[in-house]
């Protein structure tokens, strides 16, 4: 198992779980339930971590991450099937549900 990202908080972590999955890498968020140690414990220490199953799956794993939280800037995407316009950090149509990955 390898760590592929260290986030700011619980919703992020179930995000990229979310966007793995959907590529079909299996992962566990590690630090879910540790927010109850702050002030106790350094916050970077309690803040949720995503980790990957098999550590050939990291690489890609970063990756597709690291292209989701660079799409949040990336203005719009238009969906390849209806060709409605959808915000850059969209993963799915808003109009008809494809995916726009």
């Amino acid at each position: 198992m390898k760590r592929v990202y260290l986030a700011s908080d619980l919703l992020d972590a179930q995000i990229a779980v979310d966007i793995l999955a959907m590529r079909g890498i299996k992962t566990h968020i590690f630090n879910a339930h540790a927010a109850g140690g702050l002030g106790e414990l350094a916050a970077t220490q309690i803040w949720p971590e995503v980790w990957v199953e098999e550590d050939e799956d990291a690489k890609q794993a970063r990756m597709l991450l690291e292209e989701t939280h660079s799409a949040k800037d990336a203005g719009s995407k238009f969906c390849p099937q209806c060709g409605e316009e959808n915000p850059g950090n969209f993963l799915s149509c808003w109009h008809c549900g494809q995916a726009l990955v």
